[in-house]
């Protein structure tokens, strides 16, 4: 059960890992609000995630392409993560916390890609590894709610530098990965990388789509535990509600495999955004936060849907030479600049409206906004190719 390369290690990795994510990021907002900070600060200090993301990501995807080992990499990342997270709780001022924030979370997303295509090129399915993600990312933001409220904010900080000790034993523990390319093949040029990228049409279509529909989903993130204290919510009841709606999360992973033989990629993309529309569309009217936390089956099969879908669409679309820089790639301009944007807009407005009417006109901003990447997604089209693969 032990033994290297066996399911233990990678379900601890990938559980720890999102588990180690949720204490640190789930209640962030809270946190910064609460030691003073305005929405605009909040925003800014918050923008640091998705500004370094977009240089740890496709960073660490093509430095992973180049050394033919994002196991490595990915243990690297999560070092220098678990350095800059303890660093981030003590420290107090504005700099030094949009600079470890950005840092930690860099680390974090720079990681990401790493960890599912491990997990992806392991004999295990890809959806009973990526299910303890979803399970410890929930408890986290249970564990987080609580402890904040009822021991220190300064503890989830110890606790998530644990979780990420334990994700490293996970990644030292697994199998690496190896191209299987020809030997003349091996090597490449960024310009060939960015070339061939830029050439795929479908690569192109997708990532357009995954920037407008990530952008608002990873704002929603900062935003929606503000919302539940604008509205007279706890922050136990902040990880309450997500730790329901990832916990929802779980059919839709354990069964990602099945389900994406038998639905296609553009239909998927469909259905998440359209469901995302209604919830964002729900949270416009600023309802009681026990009434926000009854849409938390929405918010379980729209995300998550999305990350799936991206993990095994460049996997089938773009050359094995370049998936862990497309996915860096992908992950910058969604998680990255769109996330930046939409958080920066956000703040300001909250700022500037102040009360429920802010929320009010934010929400339906991101509700706009993912409807027209749930247009596109009805344009989007897989190679001819690759249709003819999967059939067979």
């Amino acid at each position: 059960m032990l033994r290297k390369g066996s399911y233990f290690y990678y379900a601890l990795a990938n559980g720890m890992f999102y588990y180690s994510w949720g204490t640190f990021a789930c209640i962030i907002s809270v946190y910064l609000a609460g030691v003073g900070y305005s929405a605009t600060e909040i925003s800014f200090i918050t923008s640091a995630a998705p500004l370094f993301a977009m240089i740890s990501q496709p960073v660490c995807g093509m430095i992973a392409d180049k050394l033919k080992s994002p196991k490595l990499v990915g243990i690297v990342c999560l070092i220098l993560c678990m350095i800059s997270g303890l660093l981030f709780a003590y420290s107090q001022n504005f700099i030094f916390l949009f600079l470890f924030n950005g840092l930690t979370q860099g680390f974090l997303n720079g990681t990401t890609a790493l960890s599912d295509r491990l997990a992806t090129a392991s004999s295990y399915p890809f959806g009973a590894i990526r299910v303890w993600g979803s399970v410890l990312y929930a408890i986290a933001c249970q564990v987080a709610g609580f402890v904040y409220d009822y021991i220190s904010p300064l503890a989830n900080y110890y606790i998530f530098a644990v979780a990420v000790g334990l994700t490293v034993i996970g990644f030292i523990n697994m199998q690496d990965v190896k191209p299987q390319v020809k030997t003349n093949e091996e090597h490449f040029t960024f310009h060939e990388m960015l070339k061939a990228l830029f050439k795929n049409k479908a690569f192109i279509m997708f990532v357009v789509i995954y920037v407008l529909f990530q952008g608002p989903t990873s704002a929603n993130s900062v935003y929606m535990p503000l919302l539940i204290k604008e509205l007279g919510g706890t922050t136990a009841m902040v990880g309450t509600t997500l730790f329901l709606s990832t916990m929802f999360e779980l059919p839709a992973v354990l069964f990602s495999d099945r389900i994406m033989k038998r639905i296609s990629y553009r239909h998927l993309m469909i259905f998440a955004g359209g469901l995302s529309v209604v919830r964002f569309v729900w949270y416009a009217t600023c309802p009681a936060p026990m009434m926000i936390m009854s849409m938390f089956f929405f918010q379980g099969l729209t995300s998550i849907i999305f990350i799936l879908v991206a993990v095994r669409i460049i996997m089938d679309i773009v050359d094995e030479r370049f998936v862990n820089s497309a996915y860096g790639i992908s992950s910058m301009l969604a998680k990255g600049f769109s996330a930046f944007i939409f958080q920066m807009i956000s703040g300001n407005i909250i700022d500037y409206f102040s009360g429920a009417e802010a929320y009010t006109i934010v929400y339906f901003m991101y509700a706009l906004i993912i409807l027209l990447a749930t247009i596109l997604a009805f344009y989007f089209k897989m190679p001819a190719h690759r249709l003819r693969q999967e059939r067979e």
